[in-house]
């Protein structure tokens, strides 16, 4: 339900990952790896398992995410440049 909503929010194509967390407590496991592996097959997105405690794939997670967005919307042009100031005489405090 949640990526629907998203979707339809964002009107548009939209990046998601799915990322499982506590992957350090794996005796709790509430979701297999192959179930949320599966589950993103199906939402054609990337799935990670991460750990706050342990930092596991956390720069994973971020530099993926970084790099999908910049696939997505490649910056072809640019950016403006400031215009360049003319350069003018320097005044000078003259204290006698």
């Amino acid at each position: 339900m949640f990526r629907q909503s998203m979707r339809r929010v964002k009107r548009g194509d939209t990046i998601f990952m799915l990322v499982g967390n506590k992957s350090d407590r794996v005796c709790e496991r509430e979701v297999t790896k192959e179930e949320g592996a599966n589950l993103a097959r199906q939402f054609g997105c990337e799935f990670l398992e991460t750990s706050a405690k342990t930092a596991q794939n956390v720069d994973r997670l971020f530099t993926n995410l970084v790099r999908a967005l910049r696939d997505a919307h490649p910056t072809t042009e640019e950016l403006p440049q400031p215009p360049k100031k003319k350069k003018t005489k320097k005044k000078k405090c003259i204290i006698f």
